[in-house]
């Protein structure tokens, strides 16, 4: 069957998500929603005994000379949690913060013994998390001269930590710069005071702006900031000010992030209370997305990637332009996930049984993942879209059959997703704001011309386009209640094996939603269950909820 037999087959509500509809405004209305954060395909789920050997034996191998690497190191510590996160793991105290880094560096120790470590080159090392700037100061300076020991630095690499303003004061930031930090990613989101502190953050707009000087001012870094665009009671006067506070913070480069709403965040429990006002639909956030993007072209800000921007050539966002092309990514830290030769991970999310199987000797795995056979095209397909084009002729090198994706890419161009230029499919500023669920449409298609598999990812990310009313006023038209399913008990012996499936799948997304792993990994992992028996989701529960 061919590619567009195939989308007229299926039912319309899930072709309209996959190939989107035609409309007279592409940015607001050419889906009916954003369905994933990370675009992917599932792999396959190692048993959870064979884990251990087969990691072993990957470590054992030797690298790819020439290939580019990274590594992501995860602090699972936060002084607070910001509403709209769905990375919080644990709140801190000293004496836990200086165990953990005990068994960070141990972990690093043990890899860096290993071939398949040691004889390569890190291109770029993000500490992310989590709040890593709220470590202390002798644990940061103890966790980067480990990263400088245990790592094989290349020459030109990227070193990045990430964190909140509220920790840059001088006796952070002199440990920061005197031990090899050359990139700081600091969460902005908003500078507006008031907004700020609607979702969790603490500063004032006067402090923020105070501390991105005062680091500015060291020369030592790149200085980056994440921004947000359709926070509660962010209109598009607040919105415009945040871009010229960006422009006048003199930052080096920024990150705009779309606000994803998840279903049973305590940011869409807060507007559906009344606590917050609504966050802004997507086809709001569409008018912000453009608005934002002419506002950064017209004064000569580059977009390095879907959601970075760079202000000047000292930044680069390595770490998140290589981390979308699939090189291979060593993961440190409890919950962090990575991927290395084939195989995706994420680490244990509870501090003790990480502790544990560090000090025995092993890495704290809470699942190891085959990923797909399809993985070398799921890298050309993102890496390419994530800079904004996609050349389909790459494609048909590796397979000649993929040259039916210029079906689904002449569709985009008539709805006026993509411009071609007689190689490559360009996305335009709608297709680039929508470029999560090009990518995801995409690798469903090949997919399907590969293996015949009809696969459909749709996640509840969104939750701010869903209409409901008021409890206290039927009348009241409320958003931002949640599109999924309610929390699911885990059903009795005498309800069937589909059922207690679900409900356990139910469970798992929920325990791994808190592990603080990067979205991409998370979201791979979850969906790679579906292949296991019940017995095999339960067996893996255990080892989360430990």
């Amino acid at each position: 069957m061919s590619l567009a037999s195939f989308f007229e087959s299926i039912p319309e509500k899930q072709r309209n998500l996959q190939l989107g509809l035609a409309c007279d405004n592409p940015m607001s209305g050419a889906f009916p929603h954003k369905r994933v954060v990370h675009a992917g395909l599932n792999g396959t789920l190692i048993s959870p005994k064979e884990s251990q050997n087969v990691w072993d034996a990957v470590m054992k191998g030797a690298p790819k000379k020439g290939q580019m690497q990274c590594a992501y190191i995860h602090i699972p510590f936060c002084k607070t949690k910001c509403t709209y996160c769905g990375f919080f793991q644990n709140g801190t105290s000293q004496s836990i913060e200086d165990q953990y880094i005990d068994g960070l560096i141990g972990e690093l120790k043990l890899a860096s013994e290993s071939p398949r470590l040691k004889d390569g080159l890190i291109h770029a090392v993000f500490i992310g998390g989590g709040t890593p700037t709220s470590l202390s100061p002798a644990n940061s300076e103890r966790l980067l001269k480990a990263i400088k020991e245990y790592l094989p630095l290349a020459n030109d690499y990227e070193l990045t930590l990430e964190g909140r303003i509220h920790d840059l004061i001088p006796e952070n930031l002199e440990v920061w710069m005197n031990n090899g930090v050359n990139r700081m990613s600091i969460g902005i989101q908003s500078f507006n005071t008031e907004v700020r502190q609607m979702v969790g953050r603490l500063d004032t707009k006067e402090t923020v702006l105070e501390r991105l000087a005062a680091l500015k001012a060291y020369g030592q870094c790149s200085v980056v900031i994440d921004l947000i665009y359709g926070l509660p009671g962010q209109t598009m006067e607040v919105w415009e000010q945040d871009l010229a506070d960006l422009v006048s913070s003199g930052v080096d480069g920024a990150d705009l992030y779309q606000l994803n709403v998840f279903d049973g965040s305590d940011l869409n429990r807060d507007i559906a209370s009344g606590k917050v006002p609504p966050a802004a639909t997507t086809a709001m956030q569409g008018d912000m997305f453009e608005f934002g993007r002419k506002y950064l072209d017209a004064r000569a800000y580059r977009r390095l990637s879907a959601a970075h921007w760079s202000a000047n050539n000292r930044e680069r966002s390595l770490y998140n332009i290589l981390a979308k092309a699939g090189v291979p990514m060593f993961p440190f830290g409890s919950g962090a996930g990575g991927n290395v030769d084939g195989y995706g991970m994420m680490l244990h999310r509870a501090l003790k049984p990480y502790e544990d199987m560090v000090s025995r000797g092993e890495k704290p795995f809470m699942a190891l993942m085959k990923q797909s056979d399809l993985q070398p095209f799921v890298n050309q397909v993102v890496s390419q879209l994530e800079q904004g084009y996609l050349n389909i002729n790459t494609l048909i090198a590796m397979d000649p059959r993929l040259g039916e994706l210029n079906w689904l890419y002449k569709l985009w161009e008539e709805r006026g997703l993509v411009s071609y230029n007689g190689l490559l499919y360009k996305l335009t500023a709608a297709g680039e704001f929508w470029t999560v669920n090009i990518t995801q449409s995409t690798l469903e298609a090949m997919e399907y011309i590969l293996t015949g598999k009809n696969s459909f990812a749709l996640e509840s990310v969104a939750a701010q386009d869903t209409k409901t009313t008021s409890k206290e006023n039927p009348n009241q038209e409320v958003r931002g209640i949640g599109q999924g399913k309610a929390n699911i008990s885990v059903p009795t012996d005498e309800q069937t094996e589909a059922q207690r499936k679900e409900a356990l799948m139910a469970k798992a997304k929920e325990e791994i939603a808190k592990s603080g792993a990067s979205g991409e990994a998370a979201n791979r992992m979850v969906q790679a269950m579906s292949n296991l028996s019940a017995d095999e989701i339960e067996y893996m529960m255990e080892r989360m909820m430990s």
